[in-house]
C-alpha cells in the first residue's frame, strides 16, 4: 500500500492579527498573496510571484519549495535577494517577490510553495500554495494537490464542522470521490501519527465549482470533546491500495467551562476589608490544561460607574467593602475555543449607623435626659466618643442644634447659653452624629437654666384656683342663707 502525506495546508489569503501568536508583536498585520492559482502546472521555465504586506518593516521573509513528503527542493530569503519592504502608507510596507522555476531542475512533484515571516528569530506566520512541477524525465511523487481553507490545523471546532477546500490532479482534474473521516485521541501527539486505513463507509462524492472548490459538513454536536484528526484520502486511479492523504489536528469543544465560586457573596455590613469573590477553581471539562479568560463586571446602586476586570487566569475579583450599596457582580468565563459560561450575584453591603455618645461637662448623657446648668458661659459638650464601623469612624461629623436650629459642627465644642433665650428656663440640645454616607443617629437632652426662678407648677396653680373657687362658692352660699333669714314677713 502506498500512502503519501500531502501535509497540512493553511487557509487562503486574509490579513492576520498575530497578537495571540507572539506577545511582543501584538500590532503586526501580515497579508500574503500569490499571483498564481492553486494547482498551476509548471512544465517549463516560469516565474512564480506574489505580494507581501506587513505593518512592520523589520520582518525577515523566507521561502521554500517542498514536495508532498516534506522534502525541500529549494529555499531562500527574499531579504538576501535585495527585495526589501517599501512603504505604501504611514503604517504598512509592501514586498513584491518573484522566483524563476525551471521544471528541468526539479523532479516531478505535487509541490508546496511556502512563505515564512520571522520577527526576532521567531516564525510568526506562514502561508503556502500547492502547485505541480512536471518533468517528463521523472515520475511525480503524487499526482494530487489539496488546499484545505477550512478548518485550519489546530483549529477549535464546535458543533457542525464545515470542510472547505480545493482538490486537483496534475492534469487539472478533480477526483470523483474522496474519503473523509474523524478519529478522536487523548493527546495531540497521537493525531496524524498512525496508520491510515481505507474504508468504503467514509467515501463521499464532492461537488466542485469552476475553481475546483468543494465543501462538506459533518455533525459533531454529539461528539465528545477532545483531540481529533481530520483525514482526507484521495484514491489513485492507478491502484486501489494507492492514495494520497491530508491530515489536520483539531480540537473539538462542545462543552462550556464550569464556573465554581468559593463562598458566594451575600448581604453583609460594610467593612474595612476587601470583599473577595474567588472563581479560580473554575475549569473546562476537557481542556483543563488550557487557560481560561475571565471577565468581571460590577455595578452598584450609588454610582453609574461600571467596574470591569478581565484577563487570563483572572479568577479572583476584589470589591471595596467600605462602600455600602446594592451590587450586581457578573462573571463570564471563556475557554480558548470561544465557549463561555456566565453567572451573576446580587447582594447588598449595608451601612452601619453611627452610635451617638454625648458628654456634657464630663458626664455621659442619654437621650431624653435633663440636666441643670449653672455656668451658662462654659458648657462643655463632647460627641467625640461616638462610634461607627472602622471604615467610617474617622469621618464622623457632629452637628449640634438648639431647639431645632443648627448652631455648631464639630465633635468637641464649648456651648454658651444663647443670649436671645437667656431668660428662658430651658432649651433642648440635640447632637446628630453623621457618617460619610449621610446616615446619622441622634441624642437629645433638656438643659435647665438654674439662674431662672421656678414658675409655679401648672397643677399647683390649677389646684389653687380650684380651692379659691370652692371657698368663694361656700362663702356665697353662707351669705345667701343669712340674707334669706333676715327678710321680714308681711302679716295678712
Amino acid at each position: 500500500m502506498r500512502v503519501i502525506f500531502l501535509g497540512v495546508i493553511l487557509s487562503s489569503l486574509i490579513i492576520f492579527s498575530l497578537d495571540s501568536v507572539v506577545a511582543d508583536s501584538e500590532d503586526l498585520d501580515i497579508s500574503v498573496g500569490f499571483d498564481f492559482e492553486f494547482g498551476v502546472i509548471v512544465d517549463s521555465e516560469e516565474i512564480l510571484s506574489g505580494t507581501i504586506i506587513s505593518s512592520r518593516e523589520d520582518v525577515i521573509i523566507s521561502w521554500d519549495i517542498q514536495n508532498s513528503t516534506g522534502f525541500k527542493y529549494n529555499w531562500g530569503s527574499f531579504n538576501d535577494l535585495s527585495e526589501n519592504l517599501v512603504p505604501i502608507s504611514e503604517d504598512y510596507f509592501i514586498l513584491n517577490w518573484e522566483i524563476t522555476i525551471d521544471s528541468k531542475d526539479y523532479y516531478s512533484c505535487s509541490c508546496i510553495f511556502n512563505i515564512y515571516v520571522e520577527l526576532e528569530d521567531k516564525i510568526i506566520f506562514e502561508q503556502n500554495m500547492p502547485f505541480f512541477i512536471s518533468n517528463s524525465d521523472y515520475t511525480s511523487d503524487s499526482i494530487h494537490a489539496i488546499l484545505v481553507s477550512n478548518p485550519s490545523d489546530l483549529d477549535w471546532i464546535k458543533g457542525d464542522l464545515k470542510i472547505e477546500g480545493q482538490i486537483s490532479d496534475i492534469y487539472g482534474n478533480q477526483p470523483s470521490s474522496i474519503q473523509l473521516y474523524l478519529k478522536r485521541y487523548v493527546t495531540f501527539t497521537e493525531t496524524c501519527n498512525s496508520g491510515i486505513s481505507y474504508d468504503e463507509e467514509n467515501t463521499i462524492y464532492p461537488l466542485y465549482n469552476d475553481n475546483s472548490d468543494f465543501s462538506y459538513q459533518l455533525d459533531l454536536n454529539t461528539k465528545p470533546d477532545g483531540w481529533y484528526e481530520l483525514v482526507i484520502l484521495i484514491p489513485s486511479n492507478e491502484s486501489f491500495n494507492q492514495y494520497d492523504v491530508s491530515c489536520l489536528s483539531l480540537k473539538l469543544n462542545n462543552l462550556a467551562p464550569i464556573i465554581s465560586i468559593l463562598n458566594e457573596p451575600s448581604n453583609q455590613s460594610e467593612d474595612n476589608l476587601m470583599l473577595i469573590i474567588d472563581a479560580s477553581t473554575s475549569e473546562d471539562p476537557i481542556w483543563s490544561e488550557d487557560e481560561l479568560y475571565y471577565v468581571w463586571t460590577c455595578t452598584s446602586s450609588d454610582s453609574s460607574e461600571i467596574i470591569v476586570s478581565e484577563g487570563y487566569n483572572n479568577g479572583i475579583f476584589e470589591l471595596d467593602a467600605r462602600n455600602s450599596a446594592d451590587y450586581i457582580v457578573k462573571i463570564e468565563v471563556m475557554d480558548e475555543g470561544g465557549l463561555s459560561s456566565t453567572d451573576e450575584f446580587y447582594f447588598t453591603i449595608s451601612n452601619v449607623l453611627p452610635s451617638s455618645l454625648l458628654f456634657i461637662n464630663g458626664l455621659e448623657i442619654f437621650d431624653g435626659d435633663e440636666m441643670k446648668i449653672v455656668d451658662l458661659e462654659n458648657i462643655q459638650i463632647d460627641g467625640s466618643s461616638s462610634t461607627d464601623s472602622i471604615n467610617d469612624i474617622d469621618n464622623l461629623r457632629c452637628i449640634w442644634s438648639i431647639n431645632g436650629v443648627t448652631i455648631y459642627e464639630g465633635c468637641d465644642r464649648k456651648l454658651v447659653w444663647p443670649e436671645n433665650i437667656i431668660n428662658e428656663k430651658e432649651l433642648v440640645l440635640r447632637l446628630d452624629v453623621m457618617d460619610n454616607d449621610g446616615e446619622y443617629s441622634s441624642v437629645s437632652v433638656k438643659l435647665i437654666n438654674s439662674n431662672v426662678a421656678n414658675d409655679l407648677p401648672y397643677p399647683l396653680i390649677a389646684l389653687f384656683i380650684s380651692f379659691l373657687f370652692l371657698v368663694s362658692t361656700v362663702f356665697y352660699r353662707f351669705k345667701k342663707d343669712n340674707d334669706s333669714s333676715s327678710i321680714p314677713k308681711w302679716n295678712k
